[in-house]
């Protein structure tokens, strides 16, 4: 924290409280303790590797009324849903009838959740009998149904080919799993025993979080805790409000285009200080697509926390308090809040687009704190029969690019963006249990937007099926790179192709869908990040390093020293 947030931390103490600060923030300290606990176990008790391996997969606590109070450092796109999707299961369910034990489910996201392999899982705490507030994981399930592997068809149209739905639903009744439940997700899916192994670690993500609140009620009442969660939530809220009193009470605009062919989609966005509120608005964005390249409006939403998180309310925790002070306007009917029964499974990759607009328009309040555009490969999805086994298979993965330059450094290569923070899937993983080898696994010379501060590199990987395999292409910033700010170049633009066995190519477009011989290779070499400044400021020691390391840079075909 900044030392003016401490400050606040400080004199939050009322005369009537029966904790101070310290206890507080050791009570603060313990809950958090226990959302990376949670997360922990949650990653080794898992079966597939997107959440063993890519830990695509997040955890939080909430107070009794579910606000989000505490999470641990993992998917940002996660966590900004997550505080929406808890409101919606207490629409849903009578808080005064939740039992210990009680866990409750839901993956839709016409209803606060993200796109359908995205379960947030959640239960009450108790102490004494007494409701303290809830805890939660949500995890990306590799296969939930659908009209492809991996539930992330190139060529959906509407929610309905993308997989099974789940409105909100009671999982766990005090302590007794409802196995009609579980039996009719695993039926949906090409993977039953990983969706059961999966479902089964969220549900245990919970009962950790119950047992670690009973040790800490050994030393805490349950006033206690809420006292220390309200004064959690207070803090933040405190903390952003003072940093709002700061701005001006004017308007700051951005726009990104979302790359869905020719100049793309436009994502405006209007951001303004009202009394001591922020609006967010985004009037003026284009419609809705005819495809999965949508962005339900939790996404949307948690597109926005992760903008404000890191910038304007940078080293403020985020929870329930800093969202409180942010209003977002997103008509219905665009892209960042499609009408249902739109497609919506590459919401995350809108995302990318929807943060971009946000740096831009935040760029002129904190220029230090904000990115340019950052790169990504979209998703790459394929499954089919494991010629080793003669079982179902599917696997997939976010690809990452080069992310955006900032006003005092180049942009770090091969990075997932910031909105998803994954982890990478070892080679060795990948290869000792799927038919496929990875044949190039490197950076793309030359694909980083030039600057004062050059962008991130993407990342070339090429895929060499070993057998027959049904592939969806999700293919992110395919016709435009990021953006870059201030004056900095954009970053190459993501390309994708296919070598068929029988020596054809063929260039992968936005969203293409495909059946692949076995021998063919993939390859995807994902968009570098955009530049920050003028390229004729960059340092000539920085120009001699890109020299050295054989970068490839653009400035030598333009004609730059």
């Amino acid at each position: 924290m900044r030392t003016a947030d401490l400050d606040l931390v400080a004199r939050a103490q009322e005369a009537s409280s029966p904790l101070d600060a310290i206890e507080i923030e050791l009570i603060r300290s313990g809950l958090q303790s226990v959302c990376e606990e949670m997360a922990e176990g949650l990653i080794r008790s898992s079966q597939s590797p997107n959440i063993k391996e890519r830990r695509d997969c997040s955890c939080c606590l909430y107070s009794r009324d579910g606000e989000m109070a505490v999470q641990a450092e993992h998917i940002p796109i996660h966590l900004g849903v997550m505080a929406e999707a808890m409101l919606h299961i207490l629409r849903e369910f009578d808080v005064a009838q939740m039992q210990p034990g009680d866990v409750f489910l839901a993956n839709d996201p016409y209803h606060g959740a993200n796109h359908l392999p995205d379960f947030i899982v959640a239960g009450p705490l108790f102490v004494g009998g007494e409701l303290v507030g809830f805890a939660a994981s949500m995890a990306h399930h590799t296969d939930v149904g659908g009209m492809a592997p991996r539930s992330m068809p190139a060529d959906a149209t509407e929610i309905f080919q993308e997989g099974l739905r789940i409105p909100p639903v009671k999982l766990v009744d005090r302590g007794v799993l409802n196995a009609g439940i579980e039996r009719i997700i695993c039926a949906n899916s090409r993977l039953p025993e990983e969706r059961r192994a999966d479902l089964g670690a969220q549900i245990a993500s919970v009962t950790v979080a119950q047992n670690r609140i009973d040790e800490m009620a050994q030393k805490h009442s349950a006033t206690d805790l809420h006292f220390a969660i309200a004064q959690i939530i207070g803090l933040s809220e405190k903390a952003f409000r003072k940093r709002l009193e700061a701005l001006p009470e004017r308007v700051w605009e951005g726009l990104a285009h979302a790359d869905f062919g020719g100049e793309g989609i436009p994502i405006r966005v209007a951001v303004s200080k009202k009394d001591d509120r922020l609006v967010v608005d985004f009037t003026g964005t284009g419609g809705h697509t005819p495809s999965p390249f949508n962005s339900c409006f939790s996404n949307t939403l948690a597109s926005v926390y992760m903008a404000v998180r890191i910038s304007i309310a940078e080293g403020i925790a985020a929870n329930a308090g800093l969202y409180r002070l942010i209003d977002v306007v997103a008509p219905e009917g665009t892209i960042v809040n499609p009408r249902y029964p739109c497609a919506i499974s590459a919401a995350t990759q809108v995302s990318y687009h929807t943060f971009d607009a946000m740096m831009t328009a935040l760029a002129d309040i904190v220029p230090e704190l904000v990115l340019a555009g950052t790169g990504g490969g979209g998703v790459f999805s394929f499954g089919g029969f494991h010629p080793r086994t003669d079982r179902l298979f599917a696997y997939g993965e976010a690809l990452g690019g080069g992310s955006g330059a900032s006003a005092v450094a180049d942009g770090e290569s091969g990075m997932i963006p910031p909105v998803a923070n994954l982890h990478d899937t070892p080679v060795e993983v990948l290869e000792t249990s799927l038919p496929v080898r990875i044949e190039r696994y490197e950076l793309v010379e030359g694909s980083a937007g030039d600057g004062k501060f050059r962008g991130g590199f993407g990342l070339r990987r090429a895929f060499r099926m070993l057998a027959p395999v049904r592939c969806s292409f999700q293919i992110s910033m395919p016709s435009n790179g990021p953006s870059g700010l201030y004056g900095g170049e954009p970053g190459r633009p993501t390309h994708a192709t296919i070598e068929h066995a029988d020596g054809r190519v063929q260039d992968v477009k936005r969203f293409t869908a495909a059946s692949v011989d076995a021998n063919s290779l993939v390859t995807i070499e994902t968009a570098g990040g955009g530049g920050y400044g003028k390229a004729a400021e960059r340092s000539p020691a920085l120009t001699a390093e890109d020299e050295l390391f054989g970068y490839g840079m653009r400035r030598a075909a333009a004609g730059r020293a």
